[in-house]
């Protein structure tokens, strides 16, 4: 009777142990959504595996292609689906397709683990998927249909955007051009001139610097528009003096390419400390000191009469030239 108890204990004690074991099992599974398709069609493969709890499972790197004629469309993001405190079971769906007929068989896909506190990787795969892909079926006993034509798409704004853009431009080009043209055909230069081209730059300058001391514009605060103004009058003369573009250079440009003629290093850098200090006043909003400010206009009239040409220093015009240049630096 005694070893009849003792049978029953270790029957109950085994299906325990094999309780136990079935709730901490570990593997990998692959399950299709279906086993056939027709060509093109999608179908959902539904990736799982389950490992102990704390592990750190290493996910098989899945390219483009499953296997050949079998390709991956679209894959999701890993989601756990059960957990406790023995283990846990993570999952991911594979949206696959394939262009070619045939039974195809989806290899066993491994996945490597390691559980918490052991330094041992194990391993685990997913048992083979049979796939089938069919051709599809026709009729050759019905009737051949037209190919139907293509349907129309409405426009849309977007695809409109880049011509709208372009007939906007079209229509800028068209009227600056007719703004040119009507300017040249009532004789009006399309941009003022501070000189006045009926004398010479050297006297034209110097008159336009005169004129531009009696306004004291930085007295009144518009320091800004007197910057602006005396180094236009300077781009200007220099325009007509040299082959130079200075209206359409930038300070150092400037420099650079009076560093080609013949003005000398003196009124290069006296020009060149004028210019600098016009462009911190007109781009960085500067506000020189007083001083600073007569000692612009001192460089720009010294830069203009070191750089005259010989032919303006005759008796008649030196003596107008000089009259003008007593009144600046009164």
């Amino acid at each position: 009777m005694m070893v009849q108890w003792k049978y029953i204990i270790m029957l109950f004690m085994f299906a325990g142990l094999t309780f136990t074991m079935q709730g901490q099992y570990t593997g990998a599974n692959a399950r299709l959504e279906k086993d056939n398709l027709q060509i093109g069609d999608q179908v959902t493969l539904e990736l799982t595996v389950t490992v102990p709890a704390g592990s750190l499972v290493q996910w098989p790197m899945l390219l483009d292609t499953l296997v050949r004629n079998i390709e991956i469309l679209r894959k999701s993001g890993l989601d756990t689906i059960t957990s406790n405190k023995e283990q846990f079971t993570l999952k991911q769906k594979l949206i696959i397709t394939s262009f070619d007929s045939g039974s195809y068989i989806i290899p066993p896909i491994p996945f490597k683990y390691t559980q918490k506190g052991d330094t041992v990787t194990y391993y685990t795969q997913t048992s083979p998927v049979n796939l089938d892909v069919q051709t599809i079926k026709t009729d050759p006993a019905k009737d051949i249909k037209p190919i139907k034509p293509p349907l129309a798409a409405p426009v849309t704004f977007r695809e409109l955007l880049p011509w709208i853009g372009l007939g906007v431009i079209i229509l800028a080009l068209a009227f600056l051009i007719y703004f040119f043209l009507k300017k040249r055909k009532q004789k009006v230069p399309v941009f003022t001139s501070r000189l006045k081209t009926s004398i010479p730059p050297y006297e034209a300058a110097m008159e336009a610097l005169e004129s531009l001391r009696l306004k004291k514009l930085w007295q009144a605060g518009r320091v800004k528009e007197y910057y602006s103004e005396m180094t236009d009058i300077v781009r200007e003369y220099i325009e007509l003096r040299f082959p130079v573009r200075a209206l359409e250079m930038t300070t150092s440009e400037i420099d650079a390419a009076l560093r080609q003629t013949d003005v000398n290093s003196s009124a290069r850098e006296k020009l060149h400390q004028t210019l600098v200090l016009a462009d911190l006043v007109k781009f960085a909003k500067e506000q020189p000191l007083p001083l600073e400010n007569d000692l612009s206009f001192s460089q720009s009239v010294d830069f203009v009469r070191e750089t005259r040409p010989r032919k303006e220093t005759e008796p008649l015009q030196a003596e107008k030239a000089e009259n003008v240049e007593q009144n600046i630096m009164k």
